[in-house]
């Protein structure tokens, strides 16, 4: 059972793993874009790179080549008019033995030497430039010199596509790593907005992250240390309101009187035997003095009355366990006290009330302040009954151990008061072991 009522610390749990659980899926959407766009970015650019050497290579031939082809244009331009074909053939071979030099007539074909008749121009392939030079008759133009050269491939661009997929690699994986050193925080974020969500305003996360996850956090901390401070002094409020409402339900009635006071000192008494840490025993006792607030709702003639009570009376006092838990429940942070207020009257073999839980099923500090307040309840006077000595009561606890109350807490409880520890325990001497009854210990 914890409690929410806890000092406003540092928490010691470090957000320490470099990959957090949230956020890895955009962490890893952001590492394929980065690496994509790498990747798209240098072949693009390879690209471009490419084509602008292309055509500055091809600028520079035609810069070259266009002088000599005009040249042998206007030297084979006589020729052509007297029909020596072979010597117009020999003369572009001559000239241009490492070119595909090709020779159109006048309707763009190619004149094919030595044969009947001319073929189409074949479409400029994709790698080629060409350069083109009119061949001028006397009187009109006989034909076209086309030049066809191929543009040599650049050695580097056998390494862009591997050179694109290792730098859209590392990108990735450098993105990756950043992304989720960026996002360490936003773990610790969403569990203090969870915290947030059930009313507790205590938690704190490292500060960690880029700086502004980390600066986010510490707007965070600040927001929860104003709202913890607040929400402290409400809850404060809130239990001294419900003691004081107690102290006046106990204040009907003189022989209860302190009453609430008794049954938290047995029970603290009890968890520090245990070994409860400090926030489980502020947790029981603030549950101890607060479990009888159910009464509130409990007629006075029932409450107060002198003698025994009938069966409807009983049934009606039955009632402020639930009652209890019900006031209790409604107050910011005191749900485990509400618990022990609504248990505090169950028994061990389950034939308890208000809801007949058995055994473990029962909350521990429940348990333990039904022997407290059965305790208290023996050895102080009532308007019912009067005062039993310690050892009489003890012999009660012992006897009901394992069907009232729980088995080992009686015998721990019982050995403490016989030690002489606590208070109102037993003194130096022998033990009454007369048998007692403990039908009375219901209106506790």
């Amino acid at each position: 059972m914890s409690s929410s009522f806890r000092p406003t610390t540092e928490s010691k749990v470090a957000a320490n793993k470099f990959v957090p659980r949230r956020g890895i899926s955009f962490a890893l959407q952001v590492a394929i874009l980065a690496g994509l766009v790498t990747w798209a970015i240098v072949q693009l650019s390879s690209r471009a790179i490419e084509q602008e050497q292309r055509r500055d290579y091809v600028a520079k031939q035609q810069a070259s080549l266009q002088g000599p082809l005009s040249s042998l244009a206007n030297d084979i331009s006589r020729p052509l008019d007297t029909g020596q074909n072979l010597r117009v053939q020999k003369t572009i071979s001559t000239r241009f033995a490492d070119k595909n030099v090709m020779l159109l007539n006048a309707n763009s074909e190619v004149w094919q030497f030595g044969a009947t008749r001319n073929s189409a121009l074949p479409p400029l392939p994709i790698d080629e430039f060409e350069i083109r030079a009119s061949v001028e008759g006397a009187r009109i133009q006989l034909g076209t010199l086309v030049l066809r050269s191929k543009v040599p491939t650049l050695h580097w661009t056998f390494i862009v596509a591997e050179l694109s997929l290792t730098l859209g690699s590392v990108v990735a994986v450098l993105a990756f790593l950043y992304v989720r050193f960026a996002m360490r925080g936003l773990n610790g974020i969403h569990g203090l907005l969870e915290q947030m969500r059930k009313g507790n305003y205590c938690e704190r996360t490292a500060q960690v992250g880029c700086s502004q996850v980390r600066q986010t956090i510490e707007h965070f901390h600040a927001a929860l240390g104003e709202m913890t401070t607040l929400t402290e002094h409400a809850r404060k409020i809130y239990l001294e309101t419900a003691i004081a409402l107690s102290k006046t339900i106990e204040a009907k009635d003189r022989y209860t009187s302190g009453h609430s006071q008794r049954v938290a000192v047995y029970a603290t008494e009890m968890g520090k035997r245990l070994g409860f840490e400090s926030e489980r025993m502020e947790t029981l006792r603030i549950g101890a003095l607060l479990h009888d607030i159910g009464k509130v709702a409990v007629p006075d003639d029932v409450l107060l009355k002198a003698g025994a009570l009938t069966d409807e009376e009983f049934a009606t006092m039955k009632r402020h366990p639930l009652a209890g838990d019900r006031i209790l429940a409604a107050l910011p942070g005191m749900r485990d006290m509400a618990d022990i207020a609504r248990s505090h009257h169950e028994r061990w073999d389950g034939r308890g009330y208000p809801m007949g839980v058995a055994g473990d099923s029962i909350p521990l500090e429940g348990r333990i302040v039904a022997i407290a307040d059965a305790y208290d309840a023996l050895v102080t006077k009532r308007s019912y009954k009067s005062a039993l000595p310690v050892e009489k009561a003890l012999n009660i606890i012992e006897k009901d151990a394992g069907s009232h109350f729980d088995p080992y807490l009686a015998k721990m409880f019982v050995a403490m008061k016989r030690n002489g520890q606590g208070y109102k325990a037993c003194k130096a001497k022998s033990f009454d072991q007369s048998p007692l009854s403990n039908e009375t210990m219901g209106r506790s």
